[in-house]
């Protein structure tokens, strides 16, 4: 089986002191395997690495990454045949409604499965949400 790695260099992944989360970390942000892209989870913080001040801003941002870490491995979102969200607040407000009117913008059917979780924290307080996902290698 052939492993192809890839960490973005992307100016939004940079890491404080310099390189990318991905050199800091020792992780990359997406693995192509097996005819699948398996993409590192993506959370939702700005371009500068700054807290959006609404929840909403923080699900677009972690999509937007989503999007990126698969257009630099030569997938799109239509290629997605798996996707799972990390929750902060699950079940608070609107969350979840607020989620999924973001996630029908960037995921359309035929749809990937989904499985969302509920968890007590992330890296950084602050943060709500972090997808990962799974999509089909195109060749």
């Amino acid at each position: 089986m052939t492993k192809n790695t890839y960490a973005s260099k992307n100016p939004i992944f940079a890491a404080a002191g310099g390189g990318t989360i991905f050199d800091k970390f020792q992780y990359s942000s997406a693995v192509k395997a097996g005819g699948l892209v398996f993409v590192a989870g993506q959370i939702g913080l700005n371009n500068d690495s700054s807290m959006p001040d609404k929840p909403e801003q923080q699900f677009v941002n972690a999509f937007e990454r989503v999007k990126l870490v698969l257009e630099e491995a030569g997938c799109q979102m239509s290629d997605l045949v798996e996707l799972v969200s990390y929750h902060v607040g699950l079940n608070t407000d609107n969350h979840l409604a607020d989620f999924m009117k973001v996630k029908a913008q960037y995921v359309l059917a035929p749809f990937p499965t989904w499985t969302i979780l509920g968890i007590a924290g992330l890296a950084r307080p602050g943060l709500i949400i972090e997808i990962k996902a799974v999509a089909a290698a195109r060749s």
